[in-house]
């Protein structure tokens, strides 16, 4: 097959040497050629420029290998399709299907924007404002962001290390615009530390939108949930409160009032013989 094959640092360039069709007869071994010189999670850019035809076979070719590297984390992208063909991609509506470009730079430009993106908002910190007592932690989210995957783990780590300071801390989500499955599973997560470090976590939020979504994943019972801080303040105060003046008592005989072994067997038998007195019939 004529195909000029180009490996490059952010993609793979795949085009044909001299006009060519793409048919029944060779569709399959064009897409094993793709296939075997792809990497894991790599673009994939087809030029067209010296592809004259295609017929329903070659469409077909074209959208399994889009699935398998799709499959794997990559991208498929077409440059320099000509007038026929693209009036057939057009008719067969696969224009919504395949990323199309009219020249291989606006592909390789559009790959590296989507490469940025990807590696700016992989992993990013929740900006938190924090305010300490001897009674509790307040904590808020500074500006609208959410929780999810790319933010989790570093939101996560933080509270633990609050909680390390402070035995309750009161969350204000006023600003928490979204909540995905990995932020979900972090605050469940945060649910189990506390219970087993003997620590409380209190849910600030007005928020309608996250009143739908806590209730849709049933978690409006994770937390005590309060709508404004002073509620909160107030709870955390009261349970500190009770904390100070109400420690753990053991319970302490004076000698005095101690009870031998013989007494405590003579007055568990003085109560049986009553108690058999008791049951003799008048």
């Amino acid at each position: 097959m004529f195909m000029d094959i180009q490996q490059h640092d952010q993609f793979l360039h795949i085009r044909f040497s001299q006009q060519y069709s793409l048919h029944y007869g060779n569709s399959e071994e064009f897409k094993t050629q793709v296939l075997e010189n792809y990497k894991h999670g790599q673009t994939v850019i087809l030029d067209f420029q010296k592809l004259d035809f295609i017929d329903s076979a070659g469409l077909t070719a074209l959208i399994s290998i889009r699935k398998k590297i799709l499959a794997t984390q990559g991208s498929l992208k077409i440059v320099n399709i000509g007038e026929r063909i693209q009036k057939l991609i057009q008719i067969t509506r696969l224009h919504r299907v395949f990323e199309i470009y009219d020249s291989l730079e606006e592909a390789i430009e559009s790959s590296k924007k989507k490469a940025d993106q990807s590696n700016q908002s992989y992993s990013y910190d929740v900006k938190l404002q924090v305010e300490h007592t001897e009674s509790y932690s307040l904590i808020k989210i500074e500006q609208p962001d959410s929780l999810i995957a790319a933010n989790c783990q570093q939101f996560r780590d933080k509270i633990k290390t609050y909680l390390q300071k402070s035995d309750i801390i009161i969350l204000n989500f006023d600003n928490l615009c979204n909540i995905d499955s990995e932020g979900i599973a972090t605050l469940i997560h945060l649910n189990r530390y506390v219970r087993e470090h003997d620590k409380k976590i209190f849910l600030v939020y007005n928020n309608q939108v996250l009143t739908r979504l806590f209730k849709l994943h049933f978690l409006d019972d994770l937390f005590p949930q309060f709508q404004t801080d002073e509620e909160a303040i107030n709870a955390a105060e009261s349970v500190a409160l009770r904390q100070q003046v109400s420690p753990e008592q053991t319970l302490i005989v004076p000698e005095s009032e101690t009870v031998s072994d013989s007494e405590s067997e003579f007055s568990d038998i003085h109560f049986l013989s009553s108690w058999k007195k008791m049951r003799k019939p008048c």
